[in-house]
């Protein structure tokens, strides 16, 4: 106490002498208040000259006149050095100068200043900057925190030190409070902290109220600031009602408990009115407003929420003293948790939680109580523990407390009185009153309203408590059979020297079977053992066997022993296969005689015994452990032995040998091959048939092959090795045989080489692992075949079985028409000639992939590899009905292999004539029509001839052909062959349609060619007939009027171009194309794929509707294995199906004269200043997402909005900050490969997908003269083809192209080099933009120019190019593909590179 006054005096000296500076002294130290930290002469110089401070002669602070000021304030102690040397002020100044200075005009000034030096671009007259600060040092936090307190920013102190934990990965978390409690309490001033915000100031009054609760010191002056101020805070009366009962104002308490309403403060203030019950002695009433507090607490919080504080103490005293079994095993569930996480209240739940523990009967618990009561009845610190540990000691020993605790007690009772704490000081002399009668202490407690806590236990002596601990080890009678839905369970591990037990609770399932198991800590068992009122006798027993660990402090062990009490256990599994149960046998060692060819004897012990054994265990099979205990006895035979285990003697000394072994018979048990210990032994015959013991290993099995010499008993061991003649005890009776080691070993290579499952497993010693559940059910049938000649063994409630086998040749079908589907129904007739109907064959195939399909208890249905892939195929192609399956008309293609290989089919009419109608369209080669203005190529014509055979079928076509081979040319052909049966539609993107019109007023001159405009549409439409082609925009398609025109026409032909506008089902153009009707649906795209198969299940359904099924039977077949199993079989299947329908060539596979095609990326290096800004740009979008509170769709935009952010400063800095934006490396890049392009008389095609991007580009190629022409999406229709026409013609070095824009339908082969000045999602969007220039026509080798930058978010975009190329490739060829980005991959591409 003599320390805190002379600190107090020490502070008030330093501030008198801070009140007697001269002004520029007194300056000096104000300013480095604010500034907090240590703070270099050069930032204290240029502070004080902004601010306008300046010498007593009116000159200009400079380092050399600011140094012996600097020296002087150091000398006299109002600064101090800090970190480097640096002078900071005196820290135990440094909040009453700041607390001056503010309510001074040089505040702002000051403030000013500081924010100049540490935040060049931020003032602290408005808001933080944009991309906000993140103090990396507790100085720097504590600096900007005191800035924004004292300048009363608020706001913004939540983020300060959320930000601090956040990026600063080694450094320890600063809590707010813990901030705010250091300034106020530097010194305490009770006028400055009523300036403060409601909330701060109360987390303020809370945490030094406690403090000073625990402290027990006076804070008369905090509880009038609490009354003060709990006006609109119930968090606050809650506080205030716990301190007036802390000091006996019990009626205050129960007034201000009558406003707590508000949901969040209920829990508490529902615990505090059973507090306040149990001071006035209504215990029951205390006990159920605890119990509402606790379920309003697991309804709010979560389901294990438990009260705690204050009035958690008097919730535990509260069942301590009721005494009920049931209680106290209450009060130790509710302190298990609290006494680590209460604070200063920690160790006052400890001593409750020992002492209901002790209550309960476990008398360890009272040594813990004694050593806790040692440890905290001297803590001044901690005034509840110090007061509860003598209490506690009252009630463990009344004679010792009377002998120590009175004068403890006393100063107790003082100090409490002394700091207001009325219950704790009328508490401690109620105590002193009964140790010290004569004592005055008891007129303090006379009229006290309350009941006394020290009255919950009465003083008991250890024989008491051992009585009581006696009672419950009896326990009920009924203990031995618990009809409980719980048990325990004991889980072993065997190792080389050692073994390990885990018990585990398990829980009996809705479906009667048993839980896996939730391990039970063996701390809890030994001192809770009561809680687990469904253990055993023999639980009970193995739970003795838990000691204390006095070395670790900390752990509890199993006794060697304690696996003797588990011997004939019915709960005893393997921990690595937790479903097999492990027989556990009681055995002892053995002492074996083996005669040698010579007639010498050899006597060993097994297993062989080392010093200190005393337990030994034993796996003899996969599943029975013998538990081998070692006596004094089976130590000197082992001496005798030797070391090696191993006497040898010679064939003289056979009748010692003999003589011996008489007399160590009744110590061990006797293998001898000289007999000698029992004449009249019965002799069995071994034998020697292998032992296969299977048991579950993961998803596999473990196979051991043993042999076992006795029939139904005795030891097993490895075929053809160890001892010949074995014994064993059966039926009482002692029996002998002598194995034939020779015979087993054969035997048991007989039974590998008929396995070959065996060769491909892991094996060791006679043990095999088969890992997969495929070859675990091949090895079943191959043993299977075997059986006459092993005995097969499975662990209990284990067993797998081969019931049945079938192939495709005893599938028996019947396929009819129903609708617009065929239906299949049939049956499989298996080996044993039972049946099995369709609807029980398609369900069970639902449960596996693998050919063993499970029929139930452990039982298969194998069937052969072939069937298997098959019903596969059958599965994805069709869908469950009725008590079979339908599948589309178009299916029949995919399913022609499977329906030619059943054993039995039955069709009606429709199916065949079906099936005729398919046949004949194979056939069909018309001739290409001679109206048609070109020659085609051979690849052209065979479109061609697919085209029509698809529509004689009445089919539709997706021809997927390489960009630029032609497919307007082709689909051209097949309208001119349709076009006398009725009008044809075509529908393309805008930039698309003019090249329509011209090609087919250029190539099919027959054709009557309209285009759909702003005229009069009804009359359009209505005068359409044969060879009538009408041409229409996929925007005007979308428009409900135009939509609903079209849709009333009977297309002869309709062609989709581009299609790939369609592949989003949920936009208006999609749902206007499918309500097109047509005899023919063509669609023609280079990407039917750009994203994912979503996008190609929606182009079929306009072409072939229902061919795919719904999207939800389309994404569990297909999509989902695909893209995110890699499934291969799915992909193969998926490509089966669509292949008759879908026409994909590639450049390289049809165009030999086609010119080379070279693509380069160039990397771009940033410059140091757009380094800064793309990484501050990063960190800003990362900090946003962050702390994001936005629902997961919101979020997704969020991430692709600062994503698209990030790629626009990559393009060029002006795109993200125009006016302070430094110049830009891919700008000059660009100018640098357009100079030597243009040099070199090459012409370029230059791509991005920003169009203000492009207007920068523009800006440049104005510049330098170079002439170019332009186009993006808003560029007319008429002049998009009159600048391509100039560009062919020559008009223009470069072409400046919008991405999406200029991407399709456009013939630009005057260019030979293309330059992507940013990279696309989608590779395949660029490949078509690419294609422009590299297609029919171009004669020179063409270059593509990827321009990149390094470091950022470009690369990794690229990076994704190379794993999602050309999904249509994918099914078609082959390759891998991929599918959308989740928000997660989104965020991953903004990490660090």
């Amino acid at each position: 106490m003599d320390d805190e006054i002379d600190f107090e005096e020490l502070r008030s000296q330093l501030f008198d002498t801070y009140e007697q500076q001269a002004p520029l002294g007194k300056a000096i130290v104000q300013l480095l208040s604010v500034f907090y930290g240590p703070t270099s002469i050069a930032n204290i110089t240029t502070a004080l000259n902004a601010i306008g401070i300046t010498t007593k002669t009116g000159k200009k602070i400079t380092p050399a006149n600011l140094r012996p000021q600097i020296t002087r304030l150091l000398e006299i102690q109002l600064l101090i050095y800090g970190g480097g040397h640096l002078p900071q002020c005196n820290p135990l100044i440094v909040e009453m100068v700041t607390r001056q200075v503010a309510t001074l005009d040089l505040f702002e000034p000051m403030l000013q200043g500081v924010a100049n030096i540490f935040h060049p671009r931020r003032g602290y007259g408005g808001q933080a900057n944009r991309v906000r600060h993140i103090c990396r040092s507790k100085d720097e936090l504590y600096r900007e925190a005191r800035l924004a307190l004292y300048q009363q920013d608020y706001k913004i102190l939540p983020q300060l030190f959320l930000d601090y934990s956040n990026y600063n990965y080694y450094a320890n978390p600063i809590a707010l409070e813990d901030f705010l409690l250091d300034v106020a309490n530097n010194p305490f001033d009770t006028n400055w902290l009523r300036t403060l915000p409601s909330d701060y100031h109360g987390t303020v009054l809370k945490v030094l109220l406690v403090e000073s609760t625990a402290l027990l010191e006076p804070a008369d002056d905090l509880l009038a600031q609490l009354e003060e101020h709990t006006n609109n805070s119930n968090e606050l009366r809650v506080l205030l009602v716990e301190q007036y009962l802390l000091r006996n104002r019990l009626a205050e308490a129960e007034a201000v408990l009558d406003i707590v309403v508000d949901e969040p403060s209920q829990v508490y203030g529902t615990a505090l009115r059973g507090t306040l019950a149990l001071m006035l002695g209504e215990i029951n009433l205390s006990l159920d407003y605890y119990a509402t507090a606790t379920k309003l607490a697991r309804k709010q919080l979560n389901k294990k929420a438990v009260i705690g504080g204050v009035a958690g103490l008097f919730y535990m005293l509260a069942l301590i003293k009721s005494g009920q079994p049931k209680h106290l095993k209450q009060a130790i569930s509710i302190s298990t948790p609290l006494m680590q996480g209460s604070g200063y209240l920690s160790n006052t739940y400890q001593l409750l939680h020992e002492l209901a523990l002790l209550h309960q009967g476990q008398l360890a618990a009272r040594q813990r109580l004694l050593e806790l009561i040692e440890c905290y009845r001297d803590d001044e610190s901690d005034s509840f523990g110090l007061f509860f540990s003598l209490l506690c000691l009252y009630w463990l020993d009344e004679d010792e407390a009377k002998a120590v605790l009175p004068r403890p007690l006393a100063l107790f009772a003082e100090q409490a009185q002394e700091a207001g704490m009325g219950w704790l000081a009328m508490e401690a002399a109620e105590l002193l009153s009964r140790l010290a009668p004569e004592s005055d202490y008891a007129q303090w407690c006379a009229g006290r309203a309350s009941v006394s806590i020290v009255d919950t236990l009465q003083p008991q002596s250890t024989w008491e408590l051992s009585l009581k601990a006696l009672t419950n080890v009896a326990g009920p009678a009924t203990r031995s059979t618990p009809k409980s839905e719980r048990r325990l369970a004991w889980f072993l591990t065997l190792y080389t020297k050692h073994w390990m037990l885990q018990p585990k609770e398990q829980k009996m399932s809705a479906k009667g079977g048993w839980t896996k198991g939730r391990a039970v800590a063996l701390s809890r068992l030994a001192k809770n053992a009561s809680e687990f009122d469904y253990l055993t006798n023999q639980d009970l027993q193995v739970c003795n066997q838990i000691k204390y660990d006095y070395y670790s402090g900390s752990q509890y062990t199993l006794n060697r022993d304690a696996v003797i009490t588990l011997v004939g256990h019915p709960l005893v599994f393997w921990e690595e296969s937790p479903t097999v149960r492990v027989e556990i046998v009681s055995a002892t060692p053995e002492l074996v005689i083996e005669q040698k060819g010579d007639g010498s004897l050899t006597l060993f012990m097994e297993p062989a015994i080392s010093p200190g054994d005393g337990i030994t265990l034993v796996k003899e099979t996969p599943t029975r452990v013998k538990v081998l205990e070692v006596n004094t006895e089976h130590h000197r035979i082992a001496e005798i032995l030797g070391k090696r285990n191993q006497l040898t003697v010679p064939a003289a000394g056979q009748e010692q040998v003999l003589a011996a072994i008489q007399s160590v018979s009744s110590l061990v048990t006797i293998h001898s091959d000289i007999g000698g210990e029992m004449d009249d032994m019965e002799t069995i015959e071994a034998d020697a048939k292998p032992h296969i013991h299977l048991m579950p290993a993961g998803a596999g099995l473990k196979l051991s092959m043993l042999t076992r010499p006795f029939p139904n008993s005795g030891a097993y061991y490895p075929p053809g090795t160890g001892r010949k003649t074995v014994i064993a005890e059966i039926d009482g009776k002692r029996s002998q045989a002598t194995r034939d080691l020779s015979m087993e070993k054969r035997l048991a290579d007989d039974v590998q080489q008929a396995c070959p499952a065996l060769t491909v497993s892991e094996s060791a010693e006679g043990e095999w692992i088969l890992d997969e559940p495929e070859t675990c059910l091949e090895l079943l049938l191959q043993l299977e075949a075997v059986e006459e000649n092993i005995v097969l063994e499975w662990p209990e409630g284990e067993k797998l079985k081969i019931q049945n086998k079938a192939g495709i040749d005893g599938w028996r079908l019947q396929i009819k028409q129903e609708q617009d589907w065929f239906s299949v129904s049939g049956e499989l007739e298996l080996d044993d000639g039972s049946v099995m109907d369709m609807q029980a064959l398609l369900s069970l195939l639902d449960q596996t992939s693998s050919r063993f399909v499970p029929i139930g208890d452990g039982q298969f249905l194998a069937l052969t590899q072939a069937f298997r892939k098959r019903l596969d195929e059958f599965r994805a192609y069709s869908e469950r009905h009725g008590k079979g399956a339908r599948f589309h008309p178009l299916a029949a293609l995919a399913l022609e292999e499977t329906l030619d290989e059943v054993g039995q089919l039955k069709a009606d009419t429709k199916w065949k004539s079906h099936i005729k109608k398919l046949k004949e369209s194979k056939t069909v080669a018309p001739d290409v029509p001679s109206t048609l203005q070109a020659e085609l190529r051979d690849y052209q014509q065979e479109g061609f001839h697919w085209l029509a055979q698809l529509a004689h079928w009445g089919v539709g076509a997706c021809l997927a052909d390489d960009m630029g081979l032609g497919k307007t040319l082709q689909a051209l052909a097949v309208i001119l062959l349709r076009a006398p049966e009725g009008p044809t539609l075509v529908v393309a993107p805008t930039s698309v349609g003019a090249n329509w019109i011209s090609e087919a007023q250029r190539f099919a001159p027959t054709l009557n060619v309209m285009q759909l405009g702003s005229g009069d549409r009804q009359a359009t439409v209505d005068q359409l007939s044969g060879f009538d082609l009408l041409v229409c925009s996929y925007g005007l398609l979308q428009q409900p009027d135009v939509a609903e025109l079209l849709a009333e026409v009977e297309w002869q032909t309709i062609v989709l171009d581009e299609a790939q506008a369609i592949k989003n089902s949920a936009t208006k153009r999609s749902q206007a194309a499918m309500k097109l009707k047509g005899g023919f649906k063509v669609l023609t795209t280079g990407t039917p794929i750009e994203n994912h198969l979503g996008e190609l299940w929606n182009l079929f359904r306009f072409i072939n509707p229902g061919l795919l099924g719904s999207l939800d039977k389309f994404n569990q077949r297909f999509a989902t294995p695909i893209e995110r199993h890699q499934d291969k079989q799915a992909r193969l299947r998926l490509k089966k199906l669509i292949q008759p329908f879908m026409l994909r060539r590639t450049k390289a596979q049809v165009l030999d004269e086609l010119p080379s095609r070279t693509e380069i990326t160039l990397h771009v290096e940033l410059s140091g200043e757009e380094k800064a800004l793309y990484e501050a740009l990063r960190r800003d979008a990362i900090a946003k997402l962050t702390n994001t509170d936005a629902k997961a769709g919101a979020k997704h935009l969020q991430v692709l909005a600062e994503i698209t952010r990030l790629r626009r400063m990559c393009c060029n800095p002006k795109l993200v900050a125009p006016g302070v934006a430094p110049a830009s490396a891919k700008l000059q890049l660009f100018g640098e490969v357009l100079e030597e392009l243009l040099s070199n008389r090459h012409k370029a095609l230059v791509f991005s997908q920003f169009v203000d991007h492009l207007t920068i580009l523009r800006n440049f190629l104005d510049e330098q003269n170079i002439p170019y022409q332009y186009l993006d999406g808003s560029t007319p229709a008429k002049q998009r083809k009159q600048r391509v026409d100039a560009f062919q013609a020559g008009d223009g070095n470069v072409f400046l192209i919008s991405l999406k824009a200029g991407g399709t339908g456009l013939n630009l082969t005057a260019a030979d080099y293309v330059i992507h000045m940013d990279p696309w999602w989608n590779p395949a969007v660029e490949d078509q933009a690419s294609d422009r220039a590299h297609r029919i026509g171009q004669t020179r080798p063409v270059t593509i120019y990827r321009l990149v930058t390094k470091g950022t978010i470009e690369e990794k975009i690229v990076e994704l190019h190379n794993k999602k190329r050309d999904l249509a490739d994918s099914l078609l060829e082959g390759s891998d593909i991929s599918g959308k980005l989740s928000t997660d991959a989104l965020l991953q591409l903004m990490s660090e590179v």
